[in-house]
């Protein structure tokens, strides 16, 4: 029951950071300014949780650091990636990182797979190029440069695999032990970097006029809950249906909060995407 409850909070917590993420670029193109207070967020929320009963393992810290390095790289390419290419080609990309856990899960912890996943996996990728197969054929300007936008997208999607693939293999070596002080490194790492391209980039000024700052904080609480309990969860699942179930999920949040949050209209292929996930949920839990 509690990996369930735990499965369903990953899901409301990732599509949740999305829309905030969504709602603070209506009022702001701000984005150093986000990340820099979403990622401070998450530390000082992190350093707090942890204060009782902390431990400093070196090995832990290590596998934080390396999952706050590809992460952060993983936004910032993001951004970039969103600058120079499509939005609805650059988010069906991304979401494609689940490849890399689920390689890892079978190919190097030889995690068990049967016909019935097989197929769950089918549906999912299929379910991830429909949820924004309409906009596909949307023009693209002259100025897209698909060299950097392949270079970018490639880039963000690896490190967010390389992300999954850390939280496993730390709880593998580590099962149920140690993930507020993983945490704690992540964000560390993030914020540092986040602060300073802040630092860099957005005077003291901006900073104090950019609104929809609490959305960020909002979101900081959101997405380091989100790595969190996934970090837990990946101490109880395998890489290869854990995966690939909070991607399945994560599309039907995310069409939820289109429809409630944002009046938006689901499309046919939308609805096929979302029947696609929850078949694929189904599959890999049976």
């Amino acid at each position: 029951m509690l990996p369930i409850l735990f499965y369903l909070c990953i899901v409301a917590f990732a599509s949740t950071n999305t829309s905030l993420t969504k709602m603070f670029n209506r009022q702001s193109s701000q984005s150093a300014v986000f990340n820099a207070v979403r990622a401070v967020t998450a530390f000082v929320m992190f350093c707090i949780i942890s204060l009782p009963g902390f431990t400093f393992h070196i090995p832990t810290f290590l596998f934080g650091a390396g999952y706050g390095i590809f992460l952060s790289i993983a936004m910032y390419m993001g951004y970039l990636a969103l600058c120079v290419g499509p939005m609805a080609l650059t988010s069906m990309m991304l979401s494609f990182s689940v490849i890399f856990p689920v390689l890892w899960g079978i190919l190097v912890q030889k995690e068990k797979v049967d016909l019935l996943q097989y197929i769950a996996f089918v549906l999912l990728f299929a379910a991830l190029f429909l949820v924004n197969a309409d906009k596909l054929r949307q023009k693209t300007t002259k100025d897209t440069d698909y060299r950097k936008w392949f270079l970018y997208a490639a880039a963000t999607c690896i490190c967010n695999g390389g992300c999954s693939i850390l939280q496993k293999e730390h709880q593998t070596a580590f099962p149920s032990l140690y993930s507020r002080e993983f945490m704690v490194a992540a964000m560390g790492v993030c914020s540092a970097v986040f602060v300073l391209i802040a630092i860099c980039g957005v005077s003291r000024q901006t900073f104090r006029e950019t609104t929809g700052k609490w959305y960020a904080v909002a979101a900081g609480v959101t997405n380091s809950m989100s790595n969190f309990l996934t970090l837990v969860l990946t101490g109880m699942e395998n890489a290869s249906v854990l995966f690939p179930m909070i991607s399945a999920g994560t599309i039907f949040a995310a069409l939820l909060w289109g429809i409630f949050a944002f009046r938006e209209k689901p499309k046919p292929n939308q609805y096929a995407a979302l029947a696609a996930g929850a078949v694929s949920i189904i599959l890999l839990k049976l």
